[in-house]
Parts: structure tokens; sequence; C-alpha cells
């Protein structure tokens, strides 16, 4: 960049050289003429007088010069930024209005565009990501990157790509001094930095020999915990990490930007595979299912992904017909699976999947205000361009072309624009911060990098010379359509009928498409307003929760089954609290663990059920109803006969009118039987959109089976108190009680019942916000527009005003004339933006909940909000026009 600046300088001072050269040529011959003319007698002033005649002047010279060497279009575009700014500098009103304007649309696009690129744009920072897939397999509609370790192995052994490749997400227990502290990180086979192309700030990555290898435990951290945890020192690489009660030795650290593939979340800390089985200890060869497990291929440079497909499948429909895999094929349909590949360029899909629809709905709510600040600012160039009528005309008459000056008036519309570009970076930049503080507040953050880039930043200069152009260019070919022989005649050639209609046009099309924001944003807001109101079956208030982990190596599934009963008679004992409950899943805390249910001697059903295992207190806890038999007490542990309790949907899809009571039931396992001894009311548990799931809730003391006939008590469970007193003063309290019956356990994520499901919200929240600030900002400038063509008519009509007044109007009259046309101008909008909002239906009605697109309540009370504006903003040029002196406006005219 340097170099090309240094060429470009160069080259001005040989432009400038030669012109200077060109120069004392001129002069020297001038000279010598004129020194000529003197000896034949001729008076010095008269010599040099028939010089210039002959030769011409320096400076006529020198411009030629200039234009030969091309420099002309550039000594112009300086005069024109330079008289830009003088005009700014005289119309400080005008600027103001005009660069706020477009810093708060430009700014609310780049903003989200921030977020389109992060999201659904931007690749993982590896080497080649164009090349890297999923290894998924699916039937129909439906796709899954879940595997095992197994059909891992199988994909390795085909040598059918460059690579292949395993990770599975983790939230690993690190000690941390005297405390334990939950960070988020990831297994991973050995050969994964490889075959990823995962860039390095210091140390390696690990081997193909780290899949199935005993001994030293080997870590890899990102660059985000070396700078949290030791300051980006290089003295971390050889360090020991006590992981789950194991001590990790660090041998790398990714480079800056790299957060594994699951895109929006954070793998702090990455293990080899092998320490998986150390929780697990048949991990490795278990076949009994899908895990969380993802596979991740890299093509070769000479393959297609149509090769790799049939070579994928090839090695997968022979694996998925064994006879260890039957377990699968117990339903309908399910031996339909078939082997598929999945992008990975951008890492795991789910993020997009959650982000698309709504990051297009606010590009489209951002576009539209930006076109309403556009026709603010090209409304206000309008009238700025009829006051520079007589400007315009002088210049026409000195000779300058209209080509001139439509590019003059550009260039001022162009500098508004650049500024209000460079305002809108600043907006961009706290927008996006405010965005990322709301996403990161929940239970699982959200980690974007937002900050600008240079895509970010062409998307804001692309934008900023398209609205420069798309509200410069009209007002700049009407400013120089002039009339001279009328504007000899009297002051302004300026042809104003052809100009009105050109602003009301404008008008209309803002106040439309406010009308659409508005009401995106208000059926937005009232869908909220529905969710949080919305029945969930369980009660919200006076519940706190938090997260009890004991990943630690310490704790065998012996010293588990002491720990949870001990901890649970020392809550209990803590002041205000009435019941106290462990479960392995809380309502709404965005997870599933739906598992197969079968029922001996009947058919299978395809559905299953929403397992929770809970502590007999549970029910009391979240204030769920007993609707007949009983509920689980503390006889329900191991070795007593195995029981379930049925929630109201589950007895009834599964049983109709039969009494469940009594009846057996097949959880997961083959030999996990159980038995229904009570029915309790629905309560959502998913989420609060869906209705309350078919659930069985079982005895956390009983442990249910797994495949391999193993059982044992959860590593992850959560703590649930409902008290009289306040439960965020509780929550301190508690986390000491946790720590004094055994230290090694870790307590995170404490919250109220009422903050989780605040927090299954936030994307509902931060879309409806959003939407909000989207919708009083187009509202704000379209009244403004409103209020600049309503008051720029009155100035206009003026005259007319006056000469009505005097032959004996009312005042009245003026007042309804003008508030008339405001009120036409917006009704017609308001009708244009409700035409457009019901054809818009498919656009919104996926966020909305109980509730219509077309919800005649919102849409009313929008035209209502908008008709309401319209009147305010067109009183006050009304009242003005209506205190018109005639006698003082016939004179200024």
């Amino acid at each position: 960049m340097f170099a090309r600046l240094r060429k470009f300088v160069d080259a001005a001072f040989r432009r400038g050289r030669f012109e200077t050269r060109m120069a004392d040529e001129m002069k020297f011959h001038l000279d010598a003429y004129a020194a000529d003319l003197e000896r034949q007698g001729v008076a010095a002033d008269e010599a040099r007088r028939r010089a210039r005649m002959e030769f011409g002047s320096v400076e006529s010279v020198k411009e030629a010069a200039r234009q030969s060497r091309g420099l002309r279009l550039l000594d112009e575009l300086g005069q024109d930024v330079r008289y830009a700014f003088r005009q700014m500098r005289r119309s400080p009103g005008f600027t103001s209005a005009a660069v706020l304007s477009l810093a708060l649309g430009i700014g609310a696009n780049t903003a989200i565009f921030s977020l389109v690129d992060a999201v659904l744009l931007r690749a993982l920072p590896v080497s080649d990501p164009d090349r890297l897939f999923y290894l998924a397999h699916g039937r129909g509609d439906n796709t899954s990157i879940n595997a095992n370790f197994p059909l891992y192995e199988r994909y390795k052994k085909a040598d059918i790509l460059e690579g292949v490749t395993a990770y599975e997400g983790q939230t690993f227990a690190v000690r941390v001094a005297d405390t334990i502290e939950s960070v988020d990180g990831q297994y991973v086979s050995g050969n994964y930095h490889a075959v990823i192309g995962v860039p390095f700030a210091a140390g390696h990555g690990f081997t193909a020999a780290d899949d199935r290898r005993r001994g030293e435990i080997t870590a890899v951290i990102s660059d985000d915990y070396w700078a949290r945890r030791f300051g980006r020192s290089p003295d971390a690489i050889g360090r020991t990490l006590v992981i789950a009660g194991r001590p990790s030795t660090i041998v790398g650290v990714t480079a800056p930007g790299f957060n594994g593939l699951n895109a929006g979340a954070r793998a702090d800390i990455t293990l080899p595979i092998w320490v998986r089985t150390f929780d697990d200890p048949g991990y490795l060869d278990d076949r009994g299912g899908w895990v969380s497990l993802s596979l991740v291929g890299r093509l070769r440079l000479d393959q297609t992904e149509t090769q790799a497909r049939a070579a994928l499948a090839a090695v997968f429909k022979p694996f998925w017909m064994e006879p260890e895999n039957a377990w699968v094929r117990r339903s309908p349909d399910d031996d339909q699976e078939e082997a598929r590949l999945v992008s990975a360029r951008l890492g795991s899909g789910d993020l997009r999947q959650k982000y698309t629809e709504p990051l297009q709905m606010l590009m489209w709510m951002v576009g539209c205000v930006l076109f309403i600040a556009c026709g603010n600012v090209a409304n206000l160039c309008l009238a700025r361009g009829a006051a520079r009528s007589r400007e315009v005309a002088v210049r026409f008459g000195l000779g300058a072309g209209r080509a001139r000056l439509v590019r003059q008036f550009l260039t001022e519309s162009l500098v508004l624009a650049a500024m209000g570009g460079a305002l809108g970076l600043l907006v961009s930049a706290v927008s996006t911060r405010t965005v990322m503080a709301v996403l990161n507040s929940g239970r699982w953050p959200v980690v974007l990098d937002t900050s600008l880039n240079p895509r970010v930043l062409v998307f804001a200069a692309l934008v900023s010379v398209l609205t420069g152009v798309a509200f410069g260019l009209v007002p700049a070919l009407r400013a120089t359509r002039i009339d001279l022989s009328s504007m000899l005649k009297r002051a302004g050639g300026v042809r104003r009928r052809s100009r009105a209609p050109v602003g009301k046009m404008l008008l209309v099309a803002q106040i439309a498409l406010s009308v659409m924001v508005v009401s995106a944003a208000a059926l937005l807001g009232r869908s909220l307003y529905k969710l949080r109101t919305v029945d969930t079956g369980f009660t919200r208030a006076d519940v706190l929760l938090f997260d009890v982990g004991t990943t630690d190596q310490v704790f065998t599934n012996e010293r588990r089954e002491i720990f949870y009963p001990a901890l649970l008679d020392r809550l209990r004992q803590l002041p205000g609290v009435s019941s106290a409950a462990l479960a392995d899943r809380s309502p709404i805390d965005s997870t599933t663990q739906e598992r197969r249910l079968e029922i001996p001697g009947v058919p299978l059903k395809r559905a299953g059920v929403s397992a929770v295992a809970v502590t007999s207190a549970y029910f009391e806890a979240f204030g769920l109803t007993l609707v007949r038999g009983r509920l689980l007490s503390e006889t329900d542990r191991t070795g007593s006969p195995a029981v379930a309790i049925a929630n109201e949907s589950m007895a009834k899809f599964y049983f109709g009118d039969a009494d469940p009571l009594g009846k057996t039931i097949l959880l997961g396992g083959r030999r996990d039987l159980k038995t229904i001894v009570g029915v309790v009311s629905d309560a959502r548990h998913e989420d609060l959109r869906t209705t309350p799931p078919r659930t069985v809730y079982t005895p956390l003391a009983q442990p249910g089976e797994a495949f391999d006939g193993r059982a044992s008590q959860p590593a992850e469970l959560t703590a649930i108190l409902r008290t009289s007193s306040d439960p965020e003063a509780l929550g301190a309290l508690a986390q000491r009680v946790v720590r004094d019956v055994d230290a090694n356990a870790a307590v995170s994520y404490t919250r109220t019942i009422g903050q989780q499901v605040n927090g299954a919200l936030i994307n509902e929240h931060l879309l409806a916000a959003l939407s909000a600030a989207f919708g009083v900002l187009a509202l704000l400038l379209a009244t403004v527009g409103l209020y600049g063509v309503t008051a720029y008519g009155v100035v206009r009509r003026t005259r007319e005003t006056a000469i009505r007044l005097a032959l004996g109007a009312s005042r009245g009259l003026v007042l309804r004339s003008v508030l008339r046309e405001a009120l036409v101008a917006s009704l017609a909008g308001i009708a244009t933006g409700l035409s457009f909002t019901f054809l818009a239906t498919r656009t919104i009605a996926s966020f909305l909940f109980e509730l219509s697109p077309h919800d005649p309540a919102t849409l009313g009370a929008v035209a209502g909000i908008l008709a309401c504006t319209a009147v305010t903003a067109g009183l006050i040029p009304a009242y003005r026009a209506a205190g018109i002196q005639p006698a003082v406006a016939m004179k200024a005219e």
C-alpha cells in the first residue's frame, strides 16, 4: 500500500514539474516577443498586451497541461467536495438532520449485516474449509450428524476420503485454586487437528495414535482460554490443568478465532477421545445407538461430492444392516437410512437454522428503515434545491452545463452519505455489542465475532454510496431543470408543479413502509407477551435452580449415591426452604431427552416420551398436581419395584380412556421395565411454544439400565429449592452447602425458574426489542418526513395562502386544508402499508405464538397510531399557515 502511495505522490510531483516547465517556457516566449515589440517602438504595456493576445495567458497553458495529463476531473472533484462542505457549513440544520437520519439507517443495516456475516457467511478459520463435510445420515427430509465411534472407525479404515475425524462437545469441571469452574470443551479423535486444518498459536495438536492410547492426558486450549487463564504466557505450554480430577498437560493453543466446529459455541479445552472412557468404559465400542459424536471428512483434491457420497454409501449401508444395529430397525421405515454429505464450511448448522429466518426478517426491516431515511433526505434535498434555484440559474447563465451541475449536487449527496456512513459504523458497533451482550446472558452463550472486517466495511461503503445516489439523483435532476426565461421575469424558475408529486409519492412510500415495520414490531411484541404469560403448568415464583456437577474422577457411582441424599438433607435445612429436589432436567431448560417407550403386548408407536429422573419432592417444588394414584416417595430406590409417574398427555396418548395405573412400560432399554403408579398434571418441558409433551417421571434413586445392563447415577443434576424467602439471596448460601457436603462437586448456573424461562425466550426478547427499536425509528423518520413535506408545502404556497386570506378565507379553513393534505397522504400510505402487510404473512407467521399475522386489533392499533402521528406532524405547519399575515407575506413577495 505504501509503495502504491509513493508512486502516486511521485507521479503528482512529475505532473507538477511538467506544468511548471510548460509555464516557464510560455513565459520565456511571451517575454521575448514583448521585447521585440518594444525594440520596434511599441510602448511596454502595449507590447505585453499584444504578446498575451498572441500566445495566451500562463494560466491557460497550465490548464491545458492539466487537461492533457487527465487532471481536470480530479480538480473538479476536489472543487465539488470543497464546495459541498461550504454548503453544509452554511446549512447546519439541514446537514445535521440528513447525516443523523442516514447514520441511523446505515448503522442499523451494518449492524444486522455484521450478524448475518458472522452467522451465515463467515467460513471456519481453517485451511481450505470448502473441502470439509459432515458425514451425516438420514431418511427423507431428516438429516442427522450424530454417529458413534464404531462408524467413525469404519469410515476411517475404508480410506475413501483424504481424512475422517470425530468430535463431541462436552462441559469439563476444571479445578482453579480451591474452586471448580465449568469450561466448555470437546473430545476429539487424534487426527482432528490435522484433518480440520486447525491453525495453532503455540504448541501442537494431537496425533492419530491418541484415539485409543492410554497414558498421560494431553490437552489443547483455545486462544480465549489461554488469555483468560494464563494471560497468553508462553509458559502455558507444558502446564498442568486438573480436569475432572485428572491432571492434563497442555500441549497446544489454537489460533485466535478458532472455537471449534459448533458454530456459536466455544471449545476452550480439547481432550483426546479416549479420555471419554473413564466415565463410559464402553464408549469406543458401543453400537447401541447414535450419540452426540459428529464425523467430519475432508474430500480429496481430485474427488467430487458425488463420488464421495457414493463411496460413503458403500460403507454405510453394510454397517447399517449388521445385526449389532438392529436396535434402530424396530420401528417402521427405520431401515431407510442413507449416507449423506453436509457442508462443514461454516461449521455445524444448528446456529444457522435457528437464526437464518430472524436475520432475514431483520434485514428486511432495516432496509425499510434505510429507505425511509433516504426519503427524508431526498425531500430535504428537494426543498433545498428549490431554495437554490437562483444559484442554479446564475450558474447556467454563466455557461455551466447541466451535467456539471448534476455532478455537483450528487457530490454533495455522496459527501452527506459518507458522513452518515462513518457515523453509522459507530452506531453499528454499539448496536452489535448490545445484541451480543443479550445473546451471551443465557445458559448457552452464543460466541460470534461481530467486529468490523473487510466484508462489513465494504458493505457499509457500498450502502453509503448507493444511498447517496438514491436520495441525491432525483433532487439533482429536478434542481437543475431551470426555465431561464421565467427566471428572468421573476425570482424562481423551478417548475413547481412537477416537484410536489415526487415529494408526496416518497412520503406515501415512507408511511407504507413504516406501517409494515411497526405492524411487525407490534405483532412480535404481542406474541412475546403471550409467551411470557402462557400457562406453563408449573409455578414460576419462589423457585431457585442451580446445576451440580460430579464429573471429578473421585466420584464413583457409590459415592454419588451417598452424596445426593446428603446434599438434599442439608438443602432442606436452609432457612425458608419448603422443599428441595434433584432432577436430571428442569422445565424449559433448552434440552431434550426423548426416549422410546414400549408397552408389552401393544404395537409399537413411533412417538416417544420425554423422560425426567427426579427425587420425590420435585412435584411439590414445581406445584404439579396429582391426578390419580400416588407420587414418588423416598422408598422408591434401588432394590424396590421400578415405578414411574406419567403426565396426563402420556396417559391419554398410550392408554386412551383406560386406567394407566399398574400398567407396565418399557423405557429406553429392554430391561428397563417400570410400573405406572401415578398420573400428574401436564407441564411444558421442552419450550413455551409447544404443547406439554408426553412425559414420564422416574425416581432418581432407580437409574434405568442402559443397553449393556449398566445402571449409574447421573454426573450432572439440577438442584431445585422452593423457598418462601428471596430465591436470589439464597443462591450463595446454597453453593456453600454444596462445597461443605463435598468440595469436589462443581456448582454452576445459579438462577430462578423465572430467569430460566426468560432465558429460553432470549431470541424472542431480542427479536421483539430490535423490531420495536426499528419500528420506533421508522415511525420517527416517517413523522419527520411528513412534517418536512407539509412544512415545505406551506412555505411554497405562502403567496397563495396570503391571497386567500386577503380575499376573506377563514384561518380555520386554511388550517383544515393543510391538515387534509397531510391526512390524505398518510391514509394513502397506511392503506398501502396494510395491504402489503397482509401479503407478507409468510415472513412473520412463523415467529408468532397464538396470534394471527392479520390480527385486527394489532393492525387497527397501528393504523390509529400512524393516523394520530400524521395529525400531530401536520398541526404545526397547519397552524403556521393559518397564522400568515397577508400584508407581511405580500410585501416579502
